[in-house]
């Protein structure tokens, strides 16, 4: 019998008839909503009730963009249930450390890497570790939110998994210094998770042939932490794999939580199945939240999108040209998760919708920018009457027909 046997994913986006949403206001738009731009930027962070907790009612807010009009969105997840987005909402509000029908054995709470989407299926994967088992296990749930496949594999000490990513052959596993901690637990910490100089850093492939149980592929690398994935590919004997970067992370004193060190960037690592060794370099400088056009994911991608730390500035870095675009924020402004939405065909073509926030004056607008001409007049900008609150998730939720969107 396996650990985890039905949970709900984050699916970050819903069905196409599913964009029904308990707006509120009307806002007020500078310049005029794209035509084809129909959906709502939904995010989901803590309830005030909660503000610490990792599962319970988590607090919905965002703005319903369509026929050039823009509308507010703030509710409880819970004010979901019975209603046609309901699913949709309640895996944004998945805690990071989820339960399941059985309880491990031994003490601490299961842990899921932030699943990835195949575009190609639908389906979504990601990885649930377990403190006190000495194995991992690969989760692959349908759109429906049941877990159609589990699959262990041997693992020891519970590494913290923030990020898993896909490509068309293998399931990219991060083995990453930072390990379930026991005695932490038990006193209550602020995080149960440890930075372990000892610990070698990895990467794993994990083969998605069907029927194929062999073991991961481990490739070793220098130490590091990888709170999220960008994207990765195959390319012939080789996999390439693209993730934001930091030297080290939870490894200060205990209240201080994930506080991660040094400058995030976007980094590769080139793995060569031929010699089982790793290349890796840096990208782009200075990003600590990145992505890529939704539909290149686990494709081979040139357009890379993302937020500088603090959230100063918002870039688009072309891979291929070597070139970058930096959109810097007025002072005092700074900016959440960028989103990208699909427009046309071409990789890049579309739009980065984006929620800034001035904390001193408690204003916060939503910029709609052409992805392609960052640095050019917003397309749109709607005013929010208030700031939103902080947030553990972004999503783009199309209306019928509409594309979905990543960030």
């Amino acid at each position: 019998m396996t650990i985890t046997e039905h949970i709900d994913p984050i699916t970050m986006t819903a069905p196409a008839s599913h964009c029904h949403l308990p707006f509120g206001e009307w806002l007020p738009v500078d310049g005029a909503i794209p035509a084809g731009l129909d959906g709502a930027l939904v995010q989901a962070g803590p309830h005030p009730a909660r503000p610490y907790a990792t599962d319970g009612p988590a607090l919905l807010s965002g703005v319903r963009l369509g026929g050039g009009t823009a509308r507010r969105l703030r509710a409880s997840a819970g004010e979901f249930h019975g209603h046609p987005l309901d699913w949709a909402a309640s895996p944004m509000t998945w805690p990071r450390h989820a339960g399941s029908t059985a309880t491990p054995a031994g003490p601490g709470r299961s842990g899921l890497a932030l699943p990835v989407q195949d575009p190609a299926t639908a389906e979504w994967h990601t990885i649930a570790t377990h403190p006190g088992l000495s194995r991992a296990e690969h989760l692959t749930i349908g759109p429906d939110g049941a877990v159609r496949a589990v699959r262990p594999f041997a693992l020891d000490g519970a590494p913290l998994m923030h990020a898993v990513a896909l490509t068309e052959r293998f399931v990219v596993v991060f083995d990453l210094p930072v390990t379930y901690h026991r005695a932490a637990a038990m006193v209550g910490a602020g995080s149960p998770y440890r930075w372990r100089r000892d610990r070698p850093a990895r990467i794993g492939l994990l083969s998605r042939r069907p029927g194929d149980t062999a073991e991961p592929r481990w490739f070793p690398i220098d130490p590091c932490y990888v709170f999220q994935s960008v994207n990765a590919y195959d390319d012939g004997h080789r996999v390439v794999v693209d993730a934001v970067r930091h030297d080290r992370a939870f490894d200060g004193p205990a209240r201080s939580g994930a506080a991660a060190t040094g400058s995030p960037r976007v980094h590769r690592w080139t793995l060569d199945l031929d010699s089982g060794t790793a290349c890796e370099r840096p990208l782009v400088d200075s990003l600590e939240l990145a992505s890529v056009d939704s539909r290149r994911a686990g494709r081979r991608h040139q357009l890379v999108f993302g937020r500088t730390p603090g959230g100063r500035a918002l870039v688009g870095h072309d891979l291929a040209a070597d070139s970058t675009q930096v959109r810097e924020l007025p002072p005092g402004w700074s900016a959440d998760r960028p989103v990208f939405v699909p427009r046309g065909r071409a990789e890049g073509d579309g739009w980065i919708v984006v929620l800034t926030r001035n904390a001193v004056q408690r204003r916060s607008e939503l910029l709609v920018l052409d992805a392609l001409h960052l640095t050019g007049r917003p397309q749109a900008v709607v005013h929010l009457p208030a700031m939103p609150p902080a947030v553990r998730h972004t999503a783009w939720v199309p209306a019928a027909g509409g594309p979905a969107g990543r960030g």
